[in-house]
């Protein structure tokens, strides 16, 4: 456990300061939609003093305090800034934390990364020095000891990531409670839970969390569901197993019900399914091939260690592989629109790092396939990136919705995202905890990203 308490390595070059402190932010003219239950209001001014919203009103009752930067907001619409819930910023490396601010992203949840890392660069955001969103980390994953094993066989030369660096092996329930003890004396938010040895264990590590009073999410590894309600699991990604569909409706209800009345989060990463699975593999292999941006504009902003990653990823891509995510693929859209008939609480992540899956961006595209796939409205999948991700994570005090007060995290779009989700899109301005970036700043931020040395050398090396 001592490396993930001192490996904190030589800082890399942090994101050029861009949208520095600056006085008073007054968006003028605005349609804001607040995220508090009310509906979108028209010609609005926004006040942000401080790092916070001191004021919103009508703009004819908002005086501009004294040399404030002003932005015109006429026919542009305001959100909270937008919050991504599956994150692998190991993988990602250090340089994708200002791609998710290019995003409209101003929150991220790390699920598994190596902790002293991503506890570098989180200071680094908190201090000024890195430009980059509010982070919460899980730290390492805990996986089986089998898992591990199994990786350990590979030829080092034949893996790409330094998985000893980010995976903790646990192997009986005395090693769940020494692992959490351990890593509880460590500054982290969550566990997060990707394959379990066995049910005992299981149970342990679930016990042990909740002993040190943090969540316990991940991956579906319990052995039933009565034993996924008996160990309390907190937070669910990707989804659940198949062998659900052989339970009856009316009991799947009852379990998504009862996880309702729970209140676990399930952070579907649909998009994860769509962009890594149904693409065709010529779409992956030039993905990988591309440095210019031919294949995906974004493609030049990935890190040097993401495309090793990926490249692994493309050798996986089979026929047999996309057989059984189109069969799956029903099953998976039913359970989310089930979970939302139920009142799950339903969260937007993408499972960045995966293939083609990219910071920032692919945040948006979940947002539309909650929409066009599984019936959200507009507004729904918007909640689902701000208001209910801030409510669960405990800082809806701060962040989430726009109100006095409240954190100025906040997105500019040029378009109405309730008329078309696509349209959260359309960035104009962003304001990340007070700092105004303008379209200008913005690029600005993309080019800083594209000319960071983690974009030419893999930096996470074993």
């Amino acid at each position: 456990m001592v490396r993930y308490v001192t490996a904190l390595v030589t800082a890399l070059a942090c994101t050029p300061s861009v949208g520095m402190p600056q006085g008073s932010v007054v968006i003028r003219n605005v349609t804001v939609i607040p995220m508090t239950g009310t509906g979108p209001a028209a010609h609005q001014s926004v006040v942000v003093r401080d790092r916070r919203i001191a004021e919103v009103g009508p703009s004819a009752e908002v005086t501009v305090p004294d040399g404030a930067s002003v932005v015109d907001g006429t026919g542009k619409y305001l959100i909270p800034g937008l919050f991504e819930m599956h994150a692998h910023t190991s993988k990602t490396r250090g340089s994708a934390l200002g791609l998710y601010v290019v995003h409209g992203v101003t929150t991220i949840r790390d699920q598994g990364s190596e902790h002293a890392e991503v506890l570098r660069w989180r200071r680094e955001i908190r201090d000024g020095s890195r430009v980059g969103p509010r982070m919460f980390i899980a730290g390492p994953y805990l996986e089986s000891l089998r898992n591990i094993q199994r990786m350990r066989r590979d030829p080092p030369e034949s893996r790409v990531e330094p998985f000893e660096r980010a995976r903790i092996p646990i192997g009986s329930p005395a090693d769940a409670r020494r692992v959490i003890d351990s890593l509880s004396a460590l500054e982290l938010d969550h566990f997060k839970v990707r394959t379990v040895q066995d049910s005992a264990t299981y149970l342990a590590l679930a016990r042990a969390a909740h002993a040190h009073g943090k969540r316990l999410v991940g991956h579906y590894v319990a052995a039933s569901p009565a034993l996924f309600l008996e160990a309390g699991q907190d937070g669910v990604e990707h989804g659940f197993p198949l062998s659900f569909d052989s339970l009856p409706r009316d009991r799947r209800m009852a379990f998504w019900r009862e996880l309702a009345k729970r209140d676990v989060g399930v952070v579907p990463t649909l998009v994860t399914v769509v962009e890594s699975g149904f693409r065709p593999l010529s779409y992956y292999q030039a993905l990988v091939a591309d440095t210019t941006g031919a294949t995906h504009p974004l493609r030049p902003y990935v890190s040097k260690f993401m495309v090793l990653d990926w490249r692994e990823q493309v050798e996986e891509v089979t026929p047999q592989r996309r057989a059984a995510l189109e069969r799956a693929w029903p099953s998976w859209l039913r359970q989310v629109r089930e979970m939302r008939e139920a009142g799950v609480r339903i969260m937007a992540g993408s499972d960045v790092a995966v293939l083609n899956v990219f910071p920032g961006l692919s945040l948006h595209e979940e947002l539309r396939l909650f929409v066009d796939s599984v019936g959200m409205s507009p507004m729904e999948a918007l909640a689902s990136a701000t208001r209910k991700p801030a409510e669960w994570l405990g800082v809806a005090d701060s962040v989430g919705t726009i109100a006095p007060g409240k954190v100025a995290d906040l997105v500019l779009l040029d378009a109405d995202p309730l008329a078309n989700i696509d349209n959260t899109r359309r960035i104009s301005a962003v304001v990340l905890r007070g700092k105004l970036f303008r379209q200008g700043d913005l690029d600005a931020l993309r080019a800083a990203v594209r000319a960071m040395p983690d974009i030419r050398t893999n930096d996470w090396v074993r």
